[in-house]
């Protein structure tokens, strides 16, 4: 397996988030790729290597063009200072110009701050994503992209669950070119931005194992009702679970995500690999135990599809290595 290791990630430190008006230091830290980096390269059968620089032109395919060029503006503006949303614009509300009322028209959540070295750890966790997926498309069978900020919840233009661009998404669309490609996410909150952004087609099938969103992030999306509209309709699925969800519990939705992985023949699979659903997590809500995410990746793994990994969540630092080092060793052997 190769590892694609984004170095400049660590640039990147919001120094808090704003949870029902209370300022909290930020979970998304630098520390927790920098873990699971070090329990993985020294791995028998895994390389690692840096990102490669792809146009610009892939981001925009999966993001508006102004939604893009707006967080390079605003990491500008903002230089060293984390600036957060204030005021959110609703809809029907015409055209916005002032910086105040953007943050808020391109931000769903106070989690999201952009800096001056926003913009460069965005775009090269989305780098670090195309670079596994062109590895993986000339013939490497899988590749993981260790990639920080994350992207899952990051929709067209709009940034929020610490997540900029959606790197899933840039992959899985990468990979559409060639092939039908199936998206499947298994972070433990709701990827509402991969799901908003492949909701119209059938090229790429999103499938999320989540909680559920009445209890959980994003608390907006995520039902089992939502099956995408227009020629993506079916093309869309979601298994939110109860908070509490055991191992047991957990591998019966596994397979039958796979079942319906395997009755839609993708060429390729694409993995947002998130591992806050683990029994330590201190914002996830699920009981996956350590040993579980073995069971897990070789489950993922028999579907014998040619595999991006793309990191997405988990916050137990203490315990990310090793939850890390346990989900590969089952992806490979």
């Amino acid at each position: 397996m190769i590892i694609v290791y984004p170095s400049h990630h660590v640039r990147h430190r919001p120094p808090s988030e704003i949870f029902n008006g209370e300022s909290e230091p930020h979970a998304e830290v630098p520390e927790r790729i920098e873990q699971i980096h070090a329990a993985l390269r020294d791995m028998s059968g895994v390389r690692v290597t840096l990102p490669k620089r792809f146009p610009l032109s892939w981001i925009e395919a999966v993001h508006d063009r102004a939604y893009v060029s707006y967080v390079a503006e605003a990491g500008r503006l903002a230089g060293s200072t984390y600036m957060y949303p204030s005021v959110f614009p609703y809809a029907g509300h015409g055209e916005v110009s002032n910086p105040i009322a953007l943050r808020g028209q391109y931000a769903f959540d106070l989690y999201t701050p952009v800096s001056s070295t926003t913009y460069q750890a965005a775009c090269g966790s989305a780098m670090a994503a195309l670079t596994a997926a062109s590895l993986v498309r000339r013939g490497d069978i899988h590749a993981y992209a260790l990639c920080r900020p994350p992207g899952h919840h990051a929709e067209r233009s709009r940034m929020g669950g610490y997540c900029y661009f959606n790197n899933a998404a840039i992959a899985a669309n990468y990979l559409s070119h060639r092939g039908k490609v199936v998206l499947l996410d298994i972070d433990v909150h709701h990827g509402n931005g991969s799901q908003h952004i492949f909701y119209e087609r059938r090229d790429v099938l999103v499938v999320n194992i989540h909680a559920d969103p009445s209890e959980k992030f994003p608390y907006f999306s995520g039902s089992a009702q939502e099956t995408g509209v227009g020629k993506g309709i079916g093309y869309n699925m979601n298994f939110p679970l109860v908070l509490g969800t055991t191992d047991e519990a957990y591998h019966p939705v596994l397979q039958q995500a796979v079942r319906h992985i395997e009755k839609y023949a993708p060429q390729y699979l694409v993995v947002s690999v998130g591992y806050d659903a683990h029994i330590d997590d201190p914002i996830g809500g699920l009981r996956l135990s350590t040993d579980y995410y073995r069971r897990m990746a070789s489950t993922i793994a028999s579907l014998g599809l040619p595999t991006v990994l793309v990191q997405e969540g988990g916050y137990n630092t203490g315990k990310l290595a090793t939850v890390a080092k346990t989900f590969v060793s089952g992806f490979m052997q």
